[in-house]
């Protein structure tokens, strides 16, 4: 049960992520912002306490994955964000918001059938 909601949580951000790339405005750009990096943390510190929660409450291992990967990303943006800074110039935006929108859908459709 706790699988399907964060499952529908994550499955939503990565349609909120791909409705506003279809009109033409990229919110993996509006987050990698040097002045946008706080809500980028507290979009990763909200997955994170999500990811916490479900684990306490479903003990699935897929859950320690997804919390390596927020705790990984929190750590990024904490201590790197001159290089996050600079690879955002470099890389195409058309590749970094597939990408953003396919880890979000993915990792819903992942919690539906394996956690």
């Amino acid at each position: 049960m706790v699988e399907n909601i964060v499952a529908y949580i994550y499955s939503i951000t990565g349609l909120i992520f791909f409705i506003a790339w279809q009109m033409n405005y990229s919110l993996t750009k509006y987050f990698l912002k040097e002045k946008n990096f706080t809500k980028t943390l507290y979009l990763e510190l909200f997955f994170l306490i999500i990811i916490m929660i479900s684990y306490y409450l479903s003990s699935s291992a897929f859950f320690i994955l997804l919390f390596v990967i927020h705790a990984a990303n929190i750590f990024t943006i904490i201590f790197l964000k001159d290089q996050i800074s600079d690879s955002s110039e470099i890389f195409d935006s058309q590749i970094m918001e597939i990408t953003t929108v396919s880890y979000y859908i993915v990792v819903g459709f992942l919690l539906v059938f394996f956690a």
